[in-house]
């Protein structure tokens, strides 16, 4: 490969201890070579480490306790399903940028369909994998009251002044020191401007109640380097901020920080008008298929990327998912098996197909049981008022019910094998908002009146601790 340019500047000592980042690392070459791009939650929790030491070890101290009682957690498996609603603040500095809500509403659907492992793309997962993976009973909609009580869609488009939300690098190439200290002092902080009305972004909803996701352009202007554009992370979340014992110092940081999650406007949905262009031009139908946000989320509750941040030595702390030396770099090589690591008594390989890998978006399907544990202890230890409600989920059998036609061009009918003494059905939308629901008692069978608009809805059934969900098409 021959490189026509390359402009690099190593950080020395980097963000963190580890974070040895090249910050203007776009490679152009005759072969048009992909900048690596990566995820900045793991970068944020060492900057609070670098600042406040025991920070991060508090938080493995966390997951350690989690994944000793996994085994437990596992064994007395609940049936609540745990519900957040969902706030998008999307800043825009020019329409490009705004991106339109159909984006969002497909993006909650394959947000849920993930952490439900309804996603149809679960059947290409590894028979060595089936025993661990599972569904995690955590969901999310898109808010429909805001924090006054007003009605909302859950969307909010705001135009900013703001131009690249990672900063504009006022330093040149033979300023390594200058750039060093610019990334420490300045690039997060650049980043949680998108939490900030006055700073060009936008307030946080009550993070206490809502899941806050900001979207904007994260990249970085770099005038010394020909006016690149450079981005460095597609997203990232804040952790659990309640962590039990954190240094006052680390907690005092984060209170200036909007809890939630930050993401890069280019790698929201798979129907983003919005594709990757140049030297990033590699990540179309990888990073923009809706499952980056799937994985920032997986931040937000507590879980690491799944190789540790580090050789084979490092963990995640969660025993069911095999440890690997590095990330996938986006690609989906199944044969790699890079470190020695039993579960279940089997040296598993890597799996690729994880939300917490850096794999490609279409080959990622699914969290592990111990990934599901880690997620709800953290709702249940440090993140229990974000549930506005939750149901019980012990699905009926196949046989137990039937619900035709489907797909429909009016209503749909349910009909039950035995008479239900107690039954409630509720009909939600894309993005989980319930949109009807009606209660009924001694029901044999029963019509279900469908929204007018045309589109996929679907259909809970519960009766006592009894659940079943159907999904359905109106044409």
């Amino acid at each position: 490969m021959k490189i026509r340019c390359i402009l690099s500047i190593i950080l020395i000592g980097g963000i963190s201890s580890s974070f040895a980042q090249v910050i203007n690392k776009q490679t152009i070459s005759s072969d048009n070579q992909t900048p690596l791009v990566g995820c900045a939650s793991h970068e944020l929790l060492l900057r609070l480490d670098d600042l406040n030491p025991g920070t991060l070890k508090k938080s493995n101290d966390y997951l350690k306790e989690v994944n000793a009682d996994f085994q437990l957690a596992h064994s007395r498996a609940t049936n609540e399903v745990y519900r957040i609603p969902v706030v998008f603040h999307v800043l825009y500095n020019n329409a490009t940028e705004n991106i339109p809500d159909s984006v969002f509403i497909q993006q909650m659907e394959i947000l849920n369909n993930a952490y439900r492992r309804q996603n149809t793309d679960t059947v290409n997962m590894r028979p060595d994998f089936i025993d661990v993976v599972g569904d995690s009973k955590i969901e999310f909609y898109l808010a429909t009251t805001d924090p006054n009580g007003g009605v909302t869609n859950g969307i909010i488009h705001k135009q900013t002044q703001v131009t690249n939300f990672g900063g504009v690098l006022p330093y040149g190439a033979s300023q390594q020191a200058q750039i060093q200290q610019w990334v420490n002092d300045s690039l997060f902080y650049n980043y949680f401007s998108l939490t900030k009305d006055s700073l060009g972004g936008d307030d946080a909803w009550d993070t206490a109640r809502y899941l806050n996701v900001w979207v904007g352009d994260l990249t970085i202007l770099e005038p010394q380097f020909n006016n690149v554009e450079e981005l460095v992370f597609f997203g990232l979340s804040t952790p659990p901020i309640a962590h039990a014992n954190w240094p006052a110092a680390t907690m005092q940081q984060f209170a200036g920080l909007g809890d939630g999650t930050l993401m890069h406007y280019k790698a929201i949905g798979p129907n983003n008008p919005a594709p990757f262009v140049g030297t990033y031009s590699g990540y179309n139908g990888i990073a923009n298929t809706g499952k980056m946000l799937v994985h920032e989320v997986g931040h937000y509750l507590g879980l690491r990327h799944i190789w540790g941040d580090g050789a084979c030595a490092e963990d995640d702390y969660v025993s069911d998912t095999p440890r690997a030396n590095a990330a996938s770099q986006y690609n989906c090589i199944k044969s790699t098996n890079s470190c020695v690591d039993t579960i279940n008594g089997v040296d598993l390989p890597n799996m690729v197909e994880n939300y917490m890998d850096y794999s490609a978006g279409n080959c990622q399907n699914s969290f592990t049981n111990g990934q599901a544990a880690v997620m709800r202890a953290t709702i249940e230890n440090f993140r229990d008022s974000v549930i506005v409600n939750s149901v019980q989920d012990t699905d009926f059998a196949n046989e137990d019910m039937k619900l035709f036609p489907n797909p429909t061009s009016d209503n749909v009918r349910l009909e039950f094998r035995e008479v239900l003494d107690k039954c409630t059905i509720q009909v939600l939308g894309l993005t989980g908002v319930v949109m009807n629901e009606i209660h009924l008692t001694h029901v044999k069978s029963t019509q279900v009146i469908l929204p007018a608009v045309s589109g996929v809805y679907f259909i809970r059934v519960s009766s006592h601790s009894k659940m079943m969900t159907f999904k359905v098409v109106k044409r």
